[in-house]
């Protein structure tokens, strides 16, 4: 579980303000831990993830996602931007904390699992609450939890 995620994978991203550069934020640092092989590739995948349906979710949340041939290992990712993040969700607030998962095509089933875990947790505000938190056991605690 610690290769699906630890906590290097708990970022602050101090200067993206859409989108486009949480997306390249995220896969820059999903490359430079070795789980993808391709930043551009990865980042166009979460972009047409998005453009297929939104991510974006309640309480200031998203889980941005995708299914690539660039992801050599799944793995999570909790970022919190230092700037709200214009992002449709379901309840029409910006964007602070993403929650982003790296799904490689083969296996795929399991990682989906984990996202459908996830997605399923987030619908409580006290996991959402514990998420947008800077308290980085706390946050280990509850995505090893509810991956588990």
């Amino acid at each position: 579980m610690s290769n699906v995620f630890n906590v290097e994978h708990i970022l602050t991203d101090a200067h993206s303000t859409s989108q486009q550069q949480a997306f390249q934020f995220i896969a820059e640092h999903a490359h430079q831990l070795g789980y993808i092989d391709s930043v551009d590739g990865f980042t166009s995948g979460l972009q047409a993830r998005e453009a297929h349906d939104s991510t974006g979710f309640l309480g200031g949340i998203a889980i941005p996602h995708c299914k690539s041939c660039h992801v050599k290992t799944p793995a999570i990712f909790v970022v919190h931007f230092a700037h709200p993040i214009e992002w449709e969700t379901m309840d029409d607030k910006p964007v602070t904390t993403a929650v982003s998962l790296a799904i490689p095509e083969s296996g795929a089933e399991e990682s989906l699992v984990m996202l459908t875990k996830l997605s399923r947790a987030m619908m409580k505000p006290d996991i959402r609450n514990t998420l947008q938190q800077n308290n980085a056991q706390a946050i280990l605690d509850t995505i090893q939890h509810v991956i588990a």
